[in-house]
C-alpha cells in the first residue's frame, strides 16, 4: 500500500538544522542519503526540511538550482539514521504539492543497494542529474600495503579542510601537490583529498599522521596504487595542459626546476598573445621525461595543471624547415634561368668565349654533332641578332636627323618673328617719345605768349584801361 507523501505547508519556518555526525561522502556511503526528484518549483528548503523531518532527524538538505538561483525541483536530504530513510523511501512515486515525486537511494559511487536490490542508487554528475550505477560493478577499495613506487596518499574524513590546512599536518614531508575534493555545484570540500609527494620514502612519513586529528576529525589516510604510465619509444617530449592565460615559459622551466636535460620549453599562444593553455618542454634525458610525468597534478600560477607524454611530431619546425627548403630551390631555380638567358642572348666577346667554352664542355663530354650544331644555331642567332640591331639603328638615324633639321628650321623661324616683333615694339616706343617731346614744346610756347599778353597789359596806362573796359561792356 502507497503512502501519501507529507502535505506541504502554506507559511515556512525556519529552523536550525542539527549537528551533523557525518560528511556528506560518509553518509552517501552508509546510505543515508537520498534524492527526490519531481519537487514543485515554488517549494523550498526551509518547507522541504519540515516536511521530511516526520521521516526522522534531517543532517542536510540541499536543494538543486540553476544559473539564476531558481529550484530544479531536485533535491538531496542526508539523515541520521537508516529507519528515517527508510520512511522517506515509502513516499516515492506519491503526489507532493499537485507533483509526484521520486524518492532513491543516492548512494556512494560503484556502492551496491542495501534493500535486497529492490531500490534503485544513484549518484550526482555534472548538474546534479542522477545516473544508473550498476549492482555488479565492484567498489573501489584501495591496498592494505603499501605498492611499490606509491606516492600519494588519499585523505577521507578531511572536512572542510583547505589545501594550506593540508599541508600544515604533512608539513614534514616534501608534498609535491595537494587537490581537495569539492563539489562542482556549491565547491565546498566533500571531505576528500589526494596528495602527492616527491619521493616514495616520504609516504611513510605521511603515514605516520593517518588518525592524527584535523579541525576535530580523525583523518584516514589511504595508499594510492601508482599509475603504470610507460614512455612511448623514442618519446622526449611531455605536453603540459590547462594552463592558466598568463603562464609564462619561465613558469613551465619552474614546473620542471631540477630536471637539467631541458632543450626546449614552448608556450603556445593564442590570437591575442595569451598562452591557450597547452606548453611543450622537450628533453634531452628519457630519465627525466618520466620524472616530468610524475609532476602531474602540480599547480603553475595557482592553477592544477595536466602533465603527459607527447607522441606526436613537432609541426612547426618542420613546417619552417619546409618553408626555408622551398625558398631555397626557388632561388636556385631563379638563378639558373638567368644563366639560360645571359648564355642565349648577346654578351660581346665575353658571351661568345663563354658559349665557345660551353661548346667545349659538350665535345668533351661526347656530344659530337649535336653539340656542333648547337654552335652552328647559337651563332646564327648571335648573328640575326646582331644584324637585327644594324638595321634597327640605320633606321633610326635618317628619322633622327630628319627629326633633328625640322627641328632647327622651325627654332629658326621663331627666333626672325621674335627678332620682327622687337623691333616693331621698339619703333613704337621710339615714337611714343617723339611725340610727348613735341607736345611739350607746343605747350611751352603758349605759356610764354600768355606771360607775354599779361606784361603788356600791365604795363598800359589806366586810362587806356579804362577805355578798354568801357568798350567792352557797351559791346
Amino acid at each position: 500500500e502507497t503512502s501519501a507523501a507529507p502535505e506541504t505547508s502554506a507559511a515556512p519556518e525556519t529552523s536550525a538544522a542539527p549537528e551533523r555526525t557525518r560528511t556528506t561522502a560518509q553518509a552517501q556511503s552508509e546510505g543515508l542519503r537520498v534524492f527526490i526528484a519531481g519537487v514543485p518549483w515554488t517549494i523550498g528548503e526551509d518547507t522541504l526540511r519540515r516536511d521530511f523531518a516526520e521521516c526522522g532527524v534531517i543532517e542536510d538538505l540541499f536543494l538543486l538550482r540553476d544559473k539564476e538561483g531558481s529550484s530544479t525541483g531536485k533535491c538531496f536530504v542526508t539523515f541520521r539514521d537508516k529507519a528515517a530513510v527508510k520512511a522517506a523511501m515509502a513516499f516515492d512515486n506519491t503526489d507532493y504539492g499537485g507533483r509526484k515525486i521520486y524518492v532513491k537511494i543516492a548512494a556512494a559511487k560503484n556502492k551496491q543497494p542495501e534493500q535486497g536490490g529492490e531500490e534503485k542508487a544513484y549518484k550526482v554528475e555534472g548538474e546534479g542529474r542522477p545516473s544508473r550505477k550498476s549492482a555488479d560493478t565492484p567498489a573501489k577499495s584501495h591496498p592494505d600495503e603499501k605498492p611499490e613506487g606509491c606516492r600519494s596518499l588519499c585523505l577521507k574524513n578531511t572536512g572542510d579542510a583547505t589545501e594550506d590546512n593540508l599541508r600544515n599536518l604533512l608539513k614534514d614531508c616534501q608534498v609535491q601537490s595537494v587537490r581537495v575534493v569539492v563539489d562542482r555545484l556549491t565547491g565546498e570540500p566533500r571531505g576528500i583529498a589526494f596528495v602527492d609527494f616527491r619521493e616514495a620514502s616520504e609516504v611513510d612519513k605521511a603515514m605516520a599522521h593517518n588518525g592524527e586529528d584535523l579541525k576535530g576529525r580523525a583523518v584516514e589516510m589511504h595508499y594510492e596504487a601508482p599509475r603504470e604510465r610507460p614512455r612511448p619509444e623514442g618519446c622526449m617530449t611531455v605536453a603540459v595542459k590547462k594552463l592558466d592565460e598568463k603562464t609564462l615559459e619561465k613558469d613551465i622551466l619552474k614546473l620542471f626546476k631540477g630536471l637539467e636535460s631541458i632543450s626546449e620549453a614552448r608556450v603556445i599562444l593564442n590570437k591575442e598573445k595569451l598562452c591557450s593553455g597547452l606548453a611543450f618542454v622537450e628533453f634531452t634525458d628519457p630519465k627525466d621525461v618520466e620524472a616530468a610525468v610524475l609532476r602531474d597534478g602540480m599547480k603553475v600560477k595557482g592553477q592544477i595543471v595536466f602533465v603527459c607524454y607527447e607522441t606526436k611530431e613537432k609541426k612547426s619546425a618542420g613546417t619552417k624547415d619546409r618553408r626555408k627548403l622551398q625558398a631555397a630551390k626557388r632561388v636556385v631555380e631563379k638563378k639558373e634561368k638567368v644563366k639560360k638567358k645571359k648564355d642565349g642572348g648577346d654578351e660581346g666577346e665575353e658571351g661568345e668565349a663563354e658559349g665557345d667554352g660551353d661548346d667545349d664542355d659538350d665535345d668533351a663530354a661526347g656530344g659530337g654533332r649535336k653539340a656542333e650544331k648547337r654552335r652552328e644555331r647559337r651563332q646564327a642567332k648571335r648573328k640575326a641578332t646582331k644584324e637585327e640591331k644594324k638595321a634597327t639603328k640605320a633606321d633610326e638615324e635618317p628619322a633622327a636627323a630628319a627629326a633633328e633639321g625640322a627641328e632647327t628650321k622651325s627654332s629658326k623661324k621663331r627666333k626672325r618673328k621674335k627678332d620682327k616683333g622687337a623691333k616693331t615694339a621698339e619703333t613704337s616706343a621710339l615714337a611714343a617719345d617723339s611725340a610727348d617731346a613735341a607736345g611739350g614744346k607746343k605747350k611751352k610756347k603758349k605759356a610764354s605768349q600768355e606771360v607775354a599778353e599779361e606784361g603788356e597789359e600791365a604795363a598800359k596806362p589806366e586810362s587806356a584801361k579804362k577805355k578798354r573796359k568801357k568798350a567792352e561792356a557797351t559791346a
